[in-house]
């Protein structure tokens, strides 16, 4: 393998590791689940997706997310990994900033915890859609490294026909599905791999093409660019993560030891 490409995996292993959270951040591996009559369809479904992951569930029909905030209060643990608000169905969507203010709530009580917030599909009152309040957990997100937010409006919007009559809640299939998206989620907060995920989604998987050899000139150009960007990003970072993780800045000192020239 050439010896720009080493730099490059060592300096990002140095990186992945200087930003993944710590175990005190993480917590024991519990869930929280919190919700209103959405989640009630959908909480049975998800231990089917997340088998061996204790969950905590706790959901109310009817309730907006002043009241689902108060679900999350009566249950969070800071043992808990990762919170689900499954929230702002029953927000009047003229007010937006309703769900906004609670999602910032949730984000202060839980420190770095990874929390997923799936997109919202309700009714529009007086013209008023659900737009706002799903920037709103798209803002949240962009805000907060980590959050999942399993597209449920996305779906809804694909998949008419999973819904009851109402168009409000899910049937028997589409709670199934809404599980399954936000099982999802909650898999990424944990690191757990879901090598389904993109038939689960319905997006095609992406094959690798075969890899091309780029001109001479070209390569020791691009080699030498290479080289240097991630021998200066393993320096940068080297020292912060000494601190931090020891044991792996250790062994990843190993591997760059055996980056030879002639390698």
């Amino acid at each position: 393998m050439p010896r720009a490409c080493k730099l490059a995996i060592v300096a990002a292993l140095l990186a992945l590791a200087l930003t993944a959270p710590s175990a005190k951040a993480s917590g024991s591996g519990g869930v929280l689940v919190v919700g209103d009559s959405l989640e009630e369809l959908t909480s049975p479904y998800l231990q089917r997706y997340l088998p061996g992951v204790p969950l905590t569930i706790n959901a109310v029909g009817g309730y907006n997310s002043y009241q689902i905030y108060d679900l999350f209060q009566e249950s969070y643990d800071p043992s808990q990994s990762v919170i689900v608000f499954d929230a702002g169905t029953n927000d009047n969507p003229a007010y937006s900033q309703i769900l906004a203010e609670n999602l910032g709530k949730v984000a202060a009580t839980v420190g770095d915890r990874c929390m997923v917030v799936p997109t919202i599909h309700g009714f529009t009152v007086n013209g008023i859609d659900n737009t706002g309040k799903n920037k709103v957990v798209a803002e949240f997100a962009a805000s907060r490294l980590g959050t999942q937010t399993p597209d449920w409006a996305g779906a809804v919007a694909t998949h008419p026909e999973l819904m009851q009559a109402d168009n409000l809640h899910p049937i028997a299939a589409g709670a199934d599905l809404r599980a399954r998206l936000i099982a999802q989620g909650v898999k990424a907060c944990l690191g757990i791999a879901t090598a389904s995920a993109s038939s689960a989604s319905g997006a095609p998987a992406i094959e690798s093409g075969p890899e091309l050899a780029p001109v001479r000139k070209m390569a020791r150009r691009q080699a030498a660019v290479t080289s240097a960007i991630a021998t200066e990003l393993a320096r940068g970072i080297a020292s912060q993560i000494a601190q931090q993780q020891p044991t792996l800045a250790a062994a990843l000192a190993m591997i760059s030891i055996q980056l030879d020239p002639d390698a």
